[in-house]
């Protein structure tokens, strides 16, 4: 059932994406759990980069896992970016990659709110804190909202953006590139 749970998690996670890295190793290959993974992904119709960890090991073989991700999944092994995130080794085309290769949520500022809570934490002072992500509308501290699931009501007492950490906004709507 850990496998089950993970993978739903997984799922959930993937649906507040755009695009997804498919993080292979350079020694071991593909695993069972990656090519799970990457068809959550492209049932989602997330956009794929594969990437080629631990380049820098004496067993390493990229061409190998390279040519093995062209025959499973169909992906050309030249859009493979080949990487040790130990030493820092061509990280930097894995970020341009992201921005070139994923692109922005289809959101609309003037529809109502749709959000997705992706995950949460509780803190003993502040309450329950959901991770979102917002695909329509604008959400204010002070407004209330409603679980499309449970149908209960809750107050937003705070809002802000994770930019990696926590940083308070007084409103959250939908990225400037919306419709």
């Amino acid at each position: 059932s850990g496998h089950v749970d993970f993978s739903y998690e997984v799922s959930r996670s993937l649906s507040a994406c755009q695009g997804v890295l498919l993080v292979v190793d350079a020694n071991e290959g593909i695993q069972a759990q990656t090519v799970a993974n990457f068809f959550l992904a492209f049932e989602a119709q997330l956009s794929v980069i594969p990437v080629i960890n631990k380049i820098d090991l004496k067993n390493a073989d990229p061409e190998r896992v390279g040519k093995q991700i062209e025959k499973v999944f169909d992906i050309p092994s030249d859009e493979c970016i080949k990487i040790s995130a130990k030493l820092g080794t061509n990280v930097e085309s894995v970020l341009q990659a992201v921005i070139e290769r994923i692109p922005p949520p289809k959101v609309h500022r003037k529809n109502p709110l749709r959000a997705l809570v992706f995950d949460s934490t509780f803190d003993q002072y502040r309450g329950v804190i959901a991770n979102v992500a917002l695909f329509d509308g604008v959400v204010s501290k002070g407004d209330k909202v409603v679980s499309a699931h449970t149908q209960k009501t809750y107050d937003v007492n705070e809002v802000g953006i994770l930019n990696p950490n926590e940083q308070q906004t007084h409103k959250l709507n939908v990225p400037c590139r919306s419709i």
